[in-house]
């Protein structure tokens, strides 16, 4: 529990000072309650018997248990300890202790707080089932780290960007929180979450009351959709910038990665929590995974961008030729060789990248656009099984 987030609301309860005792039960905890009492201190034999009894009185126990026994001062002795009871104010369960000012002794009172170690996230399996066409759900997963079961609970999940002040005093976005309740307005006919609208966060809340054993995980589907297109975007980037001042001819292949695109509408009418997307290529009962990718927050028009990895059947390379290029100036022949092994044709976008603003594309055999000063695109379609050879000269002078 963060102590600065405890709120306590009455309207007969007047609170004065509000104070968090977290103070579990371990061996060092009891000492320390004990400084300056007698303990008994023992040994065992073998069958689990004490064959060994005395009594000590704990002076210290800052690093190690400094005790007095016999008039003597012993540093850490050899024993185990007995103890009668559990000193007051020790317990694995925190305990709130606080001030009031109250007309009566029976009010009704409302307590929240933050408390870490609760969290959930989102997973996604998405099925290639055509070249344009896939089915996707969608799962929560609530985590449950803390040591206390939640019994018959209401759970709600926050989607949004919610910022937590830590103790460095450096303030750290999130994009999860979860509520927990004892009481739902829901009905549990069913399991899908209503989604609600709070300011800047979607609210899922799940409507029927659960079981959340400590230190587990639990998953509940919160989408299903048969029918989403979507498009699957071949890309590379190249850049002659650790090249600028090399007098050499070289070669080199590429990697050609692949992108999957879907409108985040298309998913659902309502925010889509950040989460994990796994791929897969569906062939009636069979699947092919094909790759991972996180992607943050997106709704409405949104495209979701998914990095699944890298093709083996479209090859990439690249020759650069007859260049010279210095502090002023500089001149280079780019030829680059796209090789389509698929049996169906496939569109590929290449990003080159230039160290200098003041390059200028000075030929070329195929259409481009600059994106900015320093990045040119040029969109390559290549039919099935087939090769294309693109060949542009750049040239830059400088003042």
């Amino acid at each position: 529990i963060d102590p600065s987030s405890i709120n306590l609301f009455s309207n007969e309860i007047n609170f004065i000072s509000k104070e968090l005792l977290n103070n579990p039960i371990t061996t060092k905890s009891i000492l320390d309650a004990l400084i300056g009492k007698n303990i008994e201190l023992v040994k065992y034999n073998k069958d689990g018997n004490i064959s060994f009894s005395t009594i000590g009185k704990l002076i210290s126990n800052m690093n190690q248990p400094v005790f007095e026994i016999d008039g003597k001062i012993v540093v850490n002795p050899p024993y185990e300890y007995r103890f009668e009871k559990i000193p007051k104010n020790i317990s694995d369960y925190p305990l709130l202790n606080c001030k009031i000012k109250s007309l009566s002794k029976n009010n009704d009172y409302f307590l929240s707080y933050i408390a870490t170690g609760l969290n959930w996230h989102a997973e996604y399996n998405i099925y290639l089932i055509s070249n344009k066409l896939c089915t996707i759900d969608g799962w929560y997963t609530i985590y449950n780290d803390i040591n206390l079961n939640f019994s018959h609970a209401t759970i709600s999940l926050v989607s949004g960007d919610i910022n937590f002040n830590k103790k460095n005093n450096r303030t750290i976005a999130s994009q999860k929180m979860m509520r927990t309740a004892s009481t739902s307005p829901y009905s549990n006919e069913n399991t899908m979450p209503h989604v609600g609208v709070e300011d800047e966060y979607a609210i899922f809340h799940i409507p029927e009351k659960i079981h959340l054993k400590k230190n587990s995980e639990l998953r509940y589907k919160f989408l299903e959709n048969n029918s989403i297109d979507f498009n699957k975007i071949y890309h590379i980037t190249h850049s002659l910038n650790h090249y600028r001042y090399s007098k050499n001819n070289y070669t080199e292949k590429v990697p050609v990665f692949v992108r999957l695109e879907l409108l985040a509408e298309n998913i659902g009418d309502f925010q889509i929590p950040s989460g994990s997307y796994k791929v897969y290529n569906k062939q009636n009962e069979n699947l092919t995974y094909i790759g991972t990718d996180i992607y943050g927050i997106s709704q409405k028009k949104d495209k979701i961008k998914l990095e699944i990895g890298k093709t083996q059947d479209i090859v990439c390379t690249f020759n650069l030729q007859g260049h010279e290029i210095n502090r002023n100036s500089g001149e280079f022949e780019l030829n680059v060789i796209f090789q389509n092994y698929k049996n169906e044709a496939a569109q590929i976008i290449w990003t080159e990248n230039f160290s200098d603003g003041r390059w200028d594309i000075i030929k070329s055999n195929h259409d481009y656009k600059w994106a900015d000063a320093f990045q040119t695109e040029f969109i390559i379609n290549l039919d099935a099984n087939s090769k294309k050879e693109i060949l542009i000269t750049a040239r830059i002078q400088k003042k």
